[in-house]
């Protein structure tokens, strides 16, 4: 995605991850945005965690149960 100026800030490009639902539409009105490879090493760094896996299970065993999954796996936009 194109990120326009600002007064502190040059435009740039940087990428946008928002999970896709059944239908092939965005789940979410703005995605992730990762503006460099550094941060993007830092999320992994963050999602790799155990105790955060171990966290999600926990809330999905919490959560009520969805209609339908979210399930796009293999499925990339560029």
């Amino acid at each position: 995605m194109k990120l326009p100026s600002s007064r502190s800030r040059q435009a740039s490009i940087a990428i946008e991850i928002n999970p896709l639902d059944a239908a092939g539409s965005a789940t979410k009105k703005r995605g992730k945005v990762i503006k460099s490879a550094s941060e993007l090493d830092h999320f992994n760094r963050i999602l790799a965690n155990q105790k955060l896996m171990e966290l999600a299970r926990r809330i999905d065993e919490i959560n009520p149960k969805q209609k339908e999954e979210v399930g796009t796996i293999g499925s990339n936009v560029f």
